[in-house]
């Protein structure tokens, strides 16, 4: 695995100077109270695979039954239904990540197949029975600066607090909470009530992000001027409720130095079997059709005309085909003396994969600015998906040398090492104010 990706010396080279380099993860759905509680997992279904949609979607595809995904098999029948599915990944990212996962936590090089399952569930078993393989203490063999795991508006921020995270006391990472929004849409008279107070505690807790998910079929209506009524008279027109809503609160972001994440374009209403048999993050989502871009051009026109203006923005989409058309009206909203206040964020869910992320290294370097890209961020709810990380820098690192290669960029090592560590983590690190 040592060269993963990396085909050429160029590559090789860049990625060494970034390989040390700390993580950054500034929108991720980890389960904070296992980190601060610094949960022991009994085996390595619990730690990998019980909570990874992604797995759980390529098992199906593989012809897996439910029961031995998310049903009522025992733990080490979904590890070997799971053992049985990594070798029919080739050409799957996960594939690469699950031999990374096993490789930089368990130090276990040979892949996991049949034939070897017996022998990595013991070994790993017999590890993760000890306390160097609690919570915590894995977190910190990825070298994590900075983890924003998302939270609902009334979800309880004691892991945050002094008290609550006493626990990681002289860790290096530093844990706080990233606002998930989406609940936010279609407010009560109790939470309008209430929305400024918890934000503030919020700020407080350290969050300094703010993310809404902007689904399939997304419109928007431009500001009237009607917010205040729309809003005061409760939901009767659901579209005007949720467009007053978005303009509230980026207003209340920006008035803070928030930054606002928008993912776009996910088709959430696939199976309802799957919807009742696995929940509603069941790894069965699909792509939605290309995203309104008139209407996410109002909302930030919209928000850079109000008092408080336009907050800095990421802008995610799930459909492929929206990259170039994001990274252009990213550059329709520069902030003035900003760098990079708003742009297109990296590969996300489906799309973050090598072909994914090559495209958005493509569009943001040929449609906008390479330089102020933000880099990777998880976006999972696996502690040890962090290793995609890894898998990000690598992949930019060979981009970045094919571009040499092809004689797009200077063979210029110094001015290409500055930029490999920009993306990887400088940007992240300079924008969130570390």
């Amino acid at each position: 695995m040592e060269n993963l990706l990396l085909t050429s010396e160029l590559a090789r080279t860049l990625y060494k100077s970034v390989v040390s380099l700390p993580i950054i993860d500034f929108h991720n759905h980890l389960p904070v109270n296992d980190i601060v509680g610094n949960r022991q997992y009994r085996d390595l279904t619990e730690l990998w695979v019980a909570a990874d949609p992604y797995k759980h979607r390529a098992m199906r595809i593989c012809g897996v039954p439910e029961q031995l995904i998310t049903g009522n098999a025992t733990s080490k029948e979904k590890f070997l239904a799971w053992a049985q599915t990594v070798p029919k990944l080739l050409g799957n990212p996960l594939w690469h990540w699950s031999r990374l996962e096993l490789l930089r936590v368990f130090g276990i090089e040979e892949e996991l197949t049949p034939e070897t399952a017996e022998s990595i569930w013991r070994r790993t078993g017999e590890m993760l029975a000890t306390p160097q393989y609690r919570t915590q203490v894995i977190l910190e063999r990825f070298n994590i600066e900075y983890a924003a795991p998302c939270c609902t508006l009334q979800d309880s921020l004691e892991p945050f607090t002094l008290n609550g995270a006493s626990a990681l006391a002289g860790k290096a990472m530093r844990l706080v909470p990233s606002l998930r929004g989406d609940n936010l849409l279609s407010p009560t008279p109790e939470l309008l009530a209430q929305l400024s107070s918890r934000l503030d505690a919020f700020h407080r807790a350290g969050c300094r992000i703010a993310d809404h998910a902007l689904d399939a079929g997304f419109r928007y209506l431009p500001d009237t001027g009607e917010d205040r009524d729309v809003l005061a008279n409760g939901i009767k027109d659901e579209l005007a409720t949720t467009s007053a809503m978005l303009r509230l609160l980026g207003q209340e972001y920006a008035r803070r130095g928030w930054i606002l994440q928008l993912h776009i374009g996910a088709l959430r209403k696939t199976s309802d079997r799957l919807r009742r048999e696995a929940g509603p993050a069941g790894g069965y989502a699909g792509i939605g059709h290309s995203c309104d871009i008139a209407s996410i051009s109002a909302f930030l026109n919209d928000l850079e005309r109000l008092p408080f203006g336009l907050p800095r923005t990421i802008l995610y989409t799930l459909n492929p085909v929206d990259h170039a058309a994001l990274a252009v009206l990213a550059g329709s909203f520069p902030g003035d003396g900003v760098r990079g206040k708003v742009q297109l964020g990296p590969a996300w869910w489906l799309c973050d994969h090598i072909h994914g992320m090559k495209d958005c290294f493509e569009v943001s370097s040929a449609y906008g600015v390479l330089s102020v890209f933000n880099g990777m961020t998880t976006d999972s709810r696996s502690i040890l998906s962090f290793v995609r990380h890894e898998y990000f820098r690598r992949a930019f690192c060979a981009w970045l040398a094919s571009k040499v290669d092809a004689g797009e960029m200077p063979d210029e090592y110094p001015r290409l090492e500055q930029l490999a560590r920009q993306i990887c983590y400088e940007n992240a690190k300079a924008v969130l104010q570390l």
